[in-house]
């Protein structure tokens, strides 16, 4: 095997491999984005709830008052939680979408250095071929000693 076709498969496997890792990051980015919807609209729910839950007009009693201020204070708590879970799940998404540029710059890389490789291959082939055929054609163009 030449040295151009070990680097030709060393290429494929570089390439195989950063495919993956291109996929990886991709789903890693989709996840973060899904994960920071799904905190930002449990955040938003969260403080509707809490906005919706005022004590409504008329008398109330001090145990109804606590209910409803243990179930407001749960839900604030709750909407901040889910905020901090968006916030996170944003730097993540940016993270990601760092590693999926990286990724597929690589893959851009890989993909023309493997071209790169392919054409040295068929080169040193086609090198190989030309030198095969000029010891034959030497001898049949030979002049004759009669």
């Amino acid at each position: 095997m030449t040295r151009e076709a070990r680097r030709l498969a060393l290429l494929r496997r570089q390439s195989l491999i950063a495919e993956v890792a291109r996929k990886q990051a991709l789903r890693s980015l989709a996840e973060a984005l899904e994960s920071e919807a799904r905190g930002a609209a449990l955040a938003q729910r969260s403080r509707a709830l809490v906005a919706g839950s005022a004590p409504a007009a008329g008398v109330t009693s001090g145990a109804d008052l606590q209910r409803r201020s243990v179930f407001t204070a749960g839900l604030a708590q709750l909407a901040m939680n889910a905020a901090e879970a968006a916030e996170d799940a944003a730097r993540q998404r940016a993270w990601a979408g760092e590693t999926l540029t990286r990724a597929e710059t690589r893959s851009r890389r890989l993909a023309e250095m493997t071209a790169e490789a392919r054409s040295a291959v068929a080169a040193v082939a086609a090198r190989r071929e030309a030198g095969h055929a000029a010891p034959l054609a030497r001898k049949l163009h030979r002049p004759r000693n009669d």
